[in-house]
């Protein structure tokens, strides 16, 4: 992932490191230039002679330099960052599509928004805040280590032991301490955005049942958890900062003390003593850094491994990247298909077993948790069966590609969803290109033209998040509009009048008969309205077809379908 970025990456560590090198220079050459200085002014030849000017420029050239690259070091790290990120969010959604729906069931919509976006930006830690820094500051301690040669051996070896006990163990310190803090914070995170997250979904229902109060203690409750688990990071993140502060005093203090021995015996100048000290001291701005970026790696990793622990997980559904099928027509079978969602689980489906022709109307009738739904759910390969197989004309369904099958089967369920946009956009989900006038087509097919004429902003009307600014009637009507506009040849009804009222029902179901009017149509339900305008009757009782037949048939027979009904008229007549 970060190879596609590592020009602007190295980029941010360059200016870094010159940064670094700019700020030891600067002190270190001030320094020097003081003390020479001072000891070019104890004699009037010397002062005389002196060249202030060269020194002087490099000061100069040494603020300047630092003050630009660390702009740069900014502007670039932090541009790269966002590049990185931008990156790491799109390939993680381009990971979820394929495990939806079956294998992001066991995470709550908080988690996985949670997951998107606080734990792909718990990851910028670990290039601004551990690679970055770690790179710079083993660079710079190599440089130093070299320059500090040139004037002693020992006293080099000092300043490096003390950058290195600094710079490598302090931080390996810090995160060892702060590894196990740092995963509870971060589940911890996780488990309060969702908990608020889930608050405010739920908020109605808090307030008619008066939980609101118990609500609100569970959340204050995982903030103090939080907050205390934070306060242990920043006792932590002192303790080590304190730790670097005292190394870096004592390295200072024993360079300082080598120093003096040699320019008593005469080795070295005073004012070169000044600049190595001062460069032994603003040399631990490198590695200041790192305890913190360490200590915060534990949660850095802890966000990894969340969002690895998806992107690795297996798609239950595995499609072919080009069809091996293009069959003319689109009848619909299930031969002996078995399904359940779970291995340890009983079976939803088993050996279920039946053939739609083309343009044949079914309805699946049954109570909930028969299997009605998950059968639809098989035909647009949400999961594939355990056993048996599903044939779209003739070719097995596993045959298509994705794009290929969705263009060839739409599904109209109870709960689709309306996203919190435009009536425009929601309606172009089911093609993209569609113009004005095809959208206001597909409108006046589901009798919605004139109520979206009626609105002052027309097609460009906000719908609200899932549709709540529009009747269930109208949210229900908008979703077929989006079938007609993909004109599949085979629809699928889930539930599609759930909720509604009679009228209403009434109405989206004589639409529904008209636009499906030579298409082949499997209506999931288990209401008995308008089922006598169906072709054929399936009975589905614990994932078996128990009666099937047409509304007539199966009334002569007085079997299930009839005693319901029979039931249904008494019910009416009570």
């Amino acid at each position: 992932m970060l190879l596609p970025h590592w020009i602007s990456l190295g980029a941010g560590i360059l200016f870094g490191l010159v940064t670094l090198v700019s700020t030891v220079g600067l002190l270190a050459l001030s320094g020097w230039f003081l003390s020479a200085t001072a000891f070019a002014g104890l004699t009037a030849a010397a002062a005389m002679t002196f060249n202030f000017f060269l020194p002087g420029a490099g000061v100069r050239f040494f603020a300047i330099s630092r003050t630009l690259c660390r702009y740069a070091d900014r502007v670039i790290s932090h541009h790269a960052t966002f590049r990185l990120l931008e990156s790491l969010r799109t390939w993680f959604t381009a990971k979820l599509e394929p495990l939806a729906p079956a294998r992001l069931m066991q995470y709550r919509s908080g988690d996985l928004l949670n997951r998107i976006i606080a734990d792909i930006d718990a990851l910028d830690n670990f290039y601004l805040r551990v690679l970055s820094p770690t790179v710079t500051a083993m660079l710079l301690s190599f440089i130093l280590l070299i320059f500090f040669i040139l004037f002693d051996l020992l006293a080099a070896m000092i300043a490096f032991a003390g950058l290195l006990v600094a710079g490598f163990a302090v931080p390996v310190l810090a995160g060892t301490m702060g590894a196990g803090v740092g995963r509870k914070i971060a589940h911890r995170m996780s488990g309060f955005r969702i908990q608020i997250v889930e608050g405010i979904q739920g908020l109605a229902e808090l307030l008619v049942f008066g939980r609101e109060a118990r609500y609100l203690e569970d959340l204050g409750r995982q903030n103090r958890d939080l907050l205390r688990l934070q306060l242990q990071m920043s006792v932590i993140r002192g303790f080590s900062s304190a730790l670097i502060t005292v190394i870096a005093g004592v390295t200072t203090a024993a360079v300082l003390f080598r120093g003096a021995g040699l320019v008593n015996s005469g080795q070295l100048h005073g004012a070169t003593l000044a600049m190595v000290v001062l460069a032994v001291l603003a040399s631990f701005e490198a590695v200041m850094p790192l305890p913190s970026a360490y200590q915060f790696l534990g949660r850095t990793r802890e966000a990894g491994r969340r969002l690895l622990e998806i992107v690795n997980a297996d798609p239950s559904v595995v499609y072919p990247a080009h069809s091996s099928a293009d069959p003319q027509r689109h009848d619909v079978a299930f031969e002996q298909v078995t399904f359940r969602y779970r291995t340890e689980d009983p079976p939803v489906l088993t050996g279920l077993d039946f053939t739609a022709a083309e343009g044949e109307h079914i309805a699946v009738l049954g109570p909930t948790g028969v299997g009605k739904s998950t059968a639809a759910h098989l035909l647009v390969r949400f999961w594939d069966p355990h056993s048996g197989r599903i044939l779209l004309g003739g070719e097995d369904i596993r045959n298509f590609c994705e794009t290929d099958l969705r263009s060839r089967i739409c599904v109209v369920s109870q709960q689709a969803h309306m996203f919190n946009a435009s009536i425009r956009d929601n309606l172009r989900i089911a093609r993209p290109r569609a113009d004005d006038p095809q959208l206001w087509a597909a409108l006046k097919a589901v009798e919605l033209e004139g109520f979206v004429r009626s609105l002052p902003e027309g097609l460009d009307t906000w719908t609200g998040e899932g549709g709540k600014l529009l009747s269930g009637g109208q949210a229900r009507r908008l979703a077929v509009a989006r079938a007609v506009l993909q004109d599949a040849p085979v629809w699928v009804l889930d539930e599609p009048t759930e909720g509604l009222d009679r009228e209403t029902e009434r109405r989206l179901m004589k639409t529904l008969f008209t636009l499906t009017n030579g298409r082949t149509v499997l209506l999931i339900t288990h209401r008995l309205a308008d089922l006598g305008r169906m072709d054929r009757i399936l009975i589905l009782e614990q994932g078996r077809i128990v009666e099937s037949g047409t509304h007539e048939e199966l009334l002569r027979a007085g079997g299930r379908y009839a005693g319901l009904r029979a039931r249904m008229q008494m019910a009416k007549l009570n």
